[in-house]
């Protein structure tokens, strides 16, 4: 599908008003798009030429232009106009516009209820801008699901100049809903008090969703067109044609269409969108060729880049009461925002404009450690210990003691990062006896090498007998399965092409892991050799490199329930 020229017009002259503290005008606008009359809010610095404009694309939270949700049971929240604000004070203009359905913004004949017709608007929305004379580059920031929404115009055809993501899905659609609402059931069902929290909360919608999303997600593979969410008193018939539209066109798929710089920004404690999407996104963007994208990870932010509640039990309840919304937002937000559009879209061409707040300084590098002695950097709950022996050398001591090297327990295994640098990283994984991991691809390959233990490689139903000093590659998404048929664990180290992320946003990224797995388990996945049936092939090949199989797990056949 083609987007074409906007035929964008103003239905009259425009509001204007003064911003007060910052020298902008900002106009109310009713724009006669194609498929909608769309309301929103341009917002211009009084410059002497043309500047860069952000389009501000609000996600399920930004029903309204100012980033409202537009429910009276829900505090008022700004998040985009305050934006907005930040960017005009730095030079920048901005256009914010109601979604259909909200606000100003009414669906014409022709409008379709889906991400790819707010697409087709937003397409509509980068013409009419870039007919305007103060208007320069389009940039176009999209918060949560308005990340989908730019990346469905882009494969259309209508590309902004630049992308800014926050909090933006890179994943299969079903995740999303498992995160949100499946986690929420979990937690709520695990004890009295937090039911009764749930019900004094009215979170009946949110439960029924957490309970029923698989069911959902079945009836939408099966094109149905709808599907009755049921559960104890709890009804509703919802329409399934977006979530068949994700199943189409899946999140972590479209972000290949992003061809110019991009910034995928995320909060370390984001409760709505797992932190390491941006990571995911970037790593997508990347594969299809745009090296112009990188991600920032903010820490103690949540989704909304607010400052998240230090309290896990708390951030987790103020997530689903939306108190969150009331929280100040971290000031590295606009630092890192106003940092990057200085570099891709400077204001008139001068990177150096006022009124940019400095960037925080980057930590150090190990080329810049140990300059005059060895340096030890001392191990913390989210690095092992390492020793920076001069500018550019740096050693782990004993990657096997555990005393040394910080890890997250999954039920893949303990799973910790070892060292990083600008174009490699490496990490350890140590596999549980008995573990079984069924055959899946990565979209990044790997070279392993084998510490310690012995286990079983799998590709294409083929098996391979690994032992310490053993090393293997794959390539980008070739898929690959394990297993650990004897009684002592396996120690491997996974080395990858690829530029390390900081440590505590890679424990960030093993701590979800970890959840989604526990949930992969819940819903039926095996992670244990007894949870498979007697005939697969995987207990046939541990079987034969172990004779002592059966005899060494005969407890945890007898103790496992078969699937």
């Amino acid at each position: 599908m083609h987007f074409p020229t906007a035929a964008a017009v103003p239905s009259s002259p425009p509001a204007l008003s003064v911003l007060s503290g910052v020298d902008a005008d900002s106009r109310e606008l009713v724009l006669h798009l194609r498929a909608a009359t769309v309301g929103g809010t341009l917002l211009f610095p009084r410059a002497g030429g043309p500047v860069p404009c952000v389009v501000l694309v609000g996600g399920t939270l930004s029903r309204k232009r100012d980033g409202e949700l537009d429910r009276p049971d829900v505090p008022r929240r700004s998040a985009l106009k305050r934006l907005a604000e930040a960017l005009a004070g730095a030079g920048y203009g901005s256009f914010r516009y109601d979604q259909v359905g909200h606000g100003a913004s009414r669906a014409k004949a022709g409008y379709t209820d889906l991400y790819s017709g707010d697409a087709e608007i937003l397409a509509d929305i980068y013409a009419y801008l870039r007919s305007l004379p103060e208007c320069g580059q389009v940039i176009a920031a999209g918060e949560s699901a308005g990340a989908y929404v730019a990346c469905l115009a882009a494969r259309a055809g209508a590309q902004a100049d630049g992308y800014l993501f926050l909090g933006g899905f890179c994943g299969q659609p079903e995740e999303i809903f498992s995160y949100n609402y499946g986690r929420l059931a979990d937690y709520v069902e695990s004890d009295s008090k937090r039911r009764a929290w749930a019900e004094s909360s009215h979170l009946a919608r949110d439960l029924a969703f957490g309970r029923r999303w698989p069911e959902m997600f079945a009836a939408a593979r099966a094109g149905q067109a709808d599907f009755e969410v049921a559960d104890g008193s709890f009804r509703q018939t919802v329409s399934l044609a977006r979530r068949r539209e994700e199943l189409d066109n899946p999140p972590d798929e479209m972000f290949a269409y992003i061809r110019k710089p991009a910034l995928a920004i995320a909060g370390s404690r984001d409760l709505n969108v797992a932190p390491h999407h941006a990571a995911y996104a970037v790593a997508v963007m990347q594969k299809a060729g745009n090296l112009g994208s990188r991600a920032v990870l903010i820490e103690e932010a949540d989704h909304n880049v607010q400052i998240s509640q230090l309290d896990p039990d708390v951030a987790f309840r103020e997530r689903y009461t939306f108190a969150s919304l009331k929280r100040p937002y971290h000031p590295r937000l606009d630092r890192e925002i106003l940092a990057w559009l200085n570099e891709v879209a400077p204001v008139n061409g001068n990177p150096g404009h006022d009124g940019e707040p400095p960037r925080e300084p980057a930590p150090a590098s190990a080329d810049s450690r140990a300059r005059y002695a060895p340096e030890i950097e001392p191990r913390t709950a989210a690095s092992p210990e390492r020793l920076h022996l001069a500018p550019g050398v740096t050693i782990i001591e004993d990657i096997l003691d555990s005393g040394r090297v910080p890890g997250i327990e999954t039920l893949e295994g303990r799973i910790g990062p070892l060292l990083r640098a600008p174009d490699m990283r490496a990490h350890y994984i140590d596999m549980p006896a008995g573990l079984y991991l069924g055959e899946h691809p990565h979209a990044k390959g790997s070279i392993i090498y084998t510490a310690r233990g012995r286990w079983g490689l799998e590709s294409r139903g083929r098996w391979h007998l690994m032992a310490p000093g053993s090393l293997f590659w794959f390539g980008d998404d070739i898929p690959t399965g394990y297993q650990v048929p004897f009684r002592e664990n396996a120690f491997v180290l996974i080395f990858k092409a690829a530029g390390g992320d900081d440590d505590e946003a890679f424990m960030s990224y093993l701590r979800d892991l970890a959840t989604r797995l526990e949930t992969e388990r819940g819903l039926g996945t095996a992670f244990q050799l007894a949870d498979l049936p007697p005939s697969h092939s995987a207990l046939e090949f541990a079987s034969k490199v172990n004779p002592r199989f059966t005899l060494d797990f005969s407890s945890s056949f007898t103790k496992q329930p078969r699937h």
